[in-house]
């Protein structure tokens, strides 16, 4: 019943009539959702890739008929209940409000999603460039949709085109570009042809012969010379870096072990020579790098364990440099301690110093169960008299095994 109390909900030309009226209209309307489908479809997009949507679109439906007829039986429920007719009509314009917003969301995103497939499908025909960040900003700004629904059609639609060969991706310095590949293969044809006109191009050469052929941001187009350029490649000559066309490839060769380039006009039906080394320094680390793989597994890695040790072992011997050169003159040897202790681990034998406990009368080293004492006097014969007793004569070093083995200075 109406505020006047009268039925006007079944009376015409009345409010009542006119929103179930309109609200009907509506839900008709939805029932051409299928239609719209199929138009989204042209643009690419199948029934899978937005089935949730397209379910929630029907819940939606659904929902505002339930509270279209919530509305409907409020006047009936204040006659059935004794409740105030004015407060059960409020209650059922608001069901009707609710059930109006719902069907208007509804239709507004269908709407919105056909708009935006037309719109991607448009823009990638029209546009030969463009930059994915930004373009898929536009999109989601200028649409009604979810971002991540936005994003996800987008994706879908770019993805296809690529597969299909329509389109190029350059993930570049500021960001992804999208290229037609059927525009980019003419520009690049033409510039490629450019390529075969010198043997080689200065980085500031080739960024002014090429110019902004591709249409891109000037840091994406820096980028793109340095590293997608698909005519030929960067080479590494004596006075620097040059981009060289794989037309003249033949003229060049290349270093083997260091990679340096540099032009080489071979006599005509001259086989060129597979392995060419710009220096005898790079043809020896060649050949040692080569000994070094041929190398049997196990013995590789006993060597690679006792050189590894004897460089860990470094710090501990720089440190003891101040001792080395500080002992005045008296023959204590140590610099030349070190140094035939390294010696020897070089050499892979089993060596260690000894004298750092200042033992009287002890071994400096040990060296392959061989006792040594090292003494290094500004001659041999005092180095060689130091070894011996002032008072009795008697040498001082003995051992285990007997007199020790004395080191000297030649």
């Amino acid at each position: 019943m109406g505020l006047d109390g009268k039925h006007i909900a079944l009376e015409a030309h009345t409010f009542d009539s006119v929103k179930f009226i309109l609200t009907t209209a509506l839900a008709g309307g939805l029932l051409a959702v299928p239609l719209q489908i199929k138009n989204i479809q042209q643009n690419g997009i199948t029934p899978e890739d937005i089935s949730k949507e397209i379910n929630g679109y029907y819940c939606c439906f659904y929902t505002a008929f339930f509270l279209m007829a919530c509305s409907a039986c409020a006047p009936l429920i204040a006659l059935q209940y004794d409740i105030s007719p004015s407060l059960m009509w409020w209650g059922g314009l608001l069901y009707w409000l609710a059930a109006l917003v719902t069907l208007l969301w509804a239709a507004s995103q269908i709407q919105a999603l056909k708009k935006l497939t037309c719109a991607i499908s448009q823009t990638l025909e029209e546009q030969p460039v463009l930059n994915s960040k930004s373009w898929l900003t536009s999109l989601q700004n200028d649409y009604s949709l979810p971002d991540s629904l936005t994003e996800r059609i987008w994706l879908t639609l770019i993805s296809q085109r690529i597969s299909r060969g329509e389109l190029r991706e350059f993930e570049l310095a500021d960001g992804n570009w999208l290229l037609n590949n059927a525009w980019y293969e003419r520009n690049m044809a033409g510039f490629n042809e450019q390529l075969k006109e010198n043997l080689s191009f200065t980085p500031d050469e080739l960024k002014t012969l090429f110019r902004n052929r591709l249409n891109l941001s000037p840091e994406a187009n820096d980028d793109f010379l340095d590293r997608c350029l698909d005519g030929g490649d960067w080479y590494p000559f004596s006075e620097g870096r040059r981009f060289v066309s794989f037309h003249h490839v033949d003229e060049l060769r290349i270093c083997a072990s260091c990679g340096l380039t540099e032009v080489h006009h071979a006599p005509e039906n001259h086989k060129p020579d597979p392995e060419w080394y710009c220096s005898s320094l790079c043809r020896e680390t060649e050949t040692l790098c080569q000994e070094i793989y041929e190398r049997p597994y196990n013995s590789f890695i006993s060597d690679a364990t006792a050189n590894g040790l004897i460089l860990m072992k470094l710090p501990e011997t720089w440190s003891t440099n101040e001792k080395m050169f500080a002992s005045g003159g008296q023959g204590h040897g140590f610099a030349a301690e070190r140094g035939n202790h390294i010696v020897d681990r070089v050499r892979l034998k089993n060596a260690r110093i000894l004298g750092d406990n200042n033992a009287r009368n002890g071994a400096d080293r040990l060296v392959s169960g061989t006792e040594i004492q090292t003494k290094y006097c500004s001659t041999a014969a005092r180095s060689v008299g130091a070894a011996f007793d002032g008072q009795n004569g008697q040498y001082r070093y003995m051992g285990n095994n007997g007199p020790m083995q004395l080191e000297s200075p030649p």
